[in-house]
């Protein structure tokens, strides 16, 4: 729903003329917010997977529990009964305001930066939820479901085109998934604490394209788990005109042609960028005296280090993989001649 608030947004003001007031939003995005939100917390509900778990209120249901489980009863009887039995509106307002506040910080970091209006100083103080200054700050009542309410007529009308939608029907019947909100951040692969581990997984694992032989370079995909037979020509493989190796070819069905890998028996992360750019970065297995053991020279037993796994999984997060790429070619310009795309 971000994606296509921004899209409208953007292509507003080839329509209409924009009216600012000093405030964040111009009445036109405004009103664009305002429905995209709506459609947002229509996802929310429909996907919610609120539970019980014998934690109702034993205090009246406030203005917003009351609200959103109204809509919920309307959802309910658009979709023909098929969502599931009506919870409390404790927990359906919970998941509401769990669900919106990824949209609601990056409208904010949007309209800020598109419009130029100073976010509140309240917004910046960490460890609190923010929720109601960020409603503030994009012209949002701290009751969402009141935007319902105020356009009531138009909404039913959508909201009963949303639920009778083919692909809603389809994930109501369990024939398909939905994404629930907030999403969940993806992670690279959990790494064992010893070493030891992979070596032995490392050992066990035969090429597959040479009859039971055993690799000689198996590296472990650290995006999705699987293990290659990579710097080998009996696991190369043709990309677009190109023989590479297995490495380079699982970067383009797993990453977009970016890769995260860890080379097991040399203890060493490799990543790749297309088929012509890569580098070698530090591992994050440590040994006893914290420091690394790429090759395996030493022979001391490593461990996993935690603070170095969540900076790899940083630059992944960030896209920064590519970055890191060419200032260490940079940094070093052997790195340029090899040949990445037979890894």
């Amino acid at each position: 729903m971000f994606h296509l608030l921004v899209g409208l947004v953007l292509a507003f003001p080839a329509l209409q003329c924009q009216d600012f007031s000093g405030i964040s939003l111009g009445t036109g995005d405004l009103h664009i917010f305002h429905l995209v939100t709506m459609a947002h917390i229509i996802q929310i509900l429909l996907t919610s997977c609120t539970e019980e778990n014998g934690m109702d209120q034993e205090n009246p249901p406030c203005e917003e529990e009351s609200a959103v489980l109204a809509l919920y009863k309307t959802l309910h009887q658009y979709t023909g009964s098929a969502l599931k039995e009506i919870p409390s509106g404790w927990h359906l307002w919970r998941s509401v305001r769990a669900g919106i506040m990824p949209f609601l910080k990056c409208s904010a970091l949007f309209f800020h930066y598109l419009n130029g209006v100073p976010s509140p100083p309240d917004i910046q103080v960490p460890g609190t939820s923010h929720f109601e200054h960020l409603c503030s700050y994009l012209s949002l009542p701290n009751n969402l479901i009141c935007l319902f309410q105020e356009n009531s007529e138009i909404m039913n009308s959508l909201i009963e085109s949303w639920c009778r939608n083919s692909e809603v029907k389809r994930y109501l019947e369990g024939e398909r998934d939905a994404i629930r909100y907030p999403r969940e951040s993806n992670k690279l692969i959990n790494l064992p604490e010893d070493y030891s581990s992979l070596i032995n997984q490392a050992s066990n694992f035969s090429c597959p394209k040479s009859g039971g032989d055993k690799s000689r370079a198996p590296t472990l995909c650290l995006v999705c788990g699987s293990l290659l037979c990579s710097q080998s020509y009996c696991c190369q493989t043709e990309l677009e005109g190109e023989d590479v190796g297995a490495c380079t070819a699982h970067t383009y069905s797993c990453g977009s042609g970016v890769g995260i890998f860890l080379r097991v028996r040399e203890c060493q992360v490799l990543f790749l960028a297309g088929k012509t750019k890569g580098c070698f970065y530090s591992p994050p297995y440590l040994d006893d005296y914290g420091e690394t053991d790429q090759g395996l020279r030493r022979g001391n037993p490593l461990h996993l280090c935690k603070e170095r796994f969540k900076k790899i999984q940083k630059l992944w997060h960030q896209h920064s993989v590519t970055e890191e790429i060419g200032h260490a070619q940079e940094a070093n310009q052997t790195l340029v001649g090899i040949d990445w795309q037979h890894l």
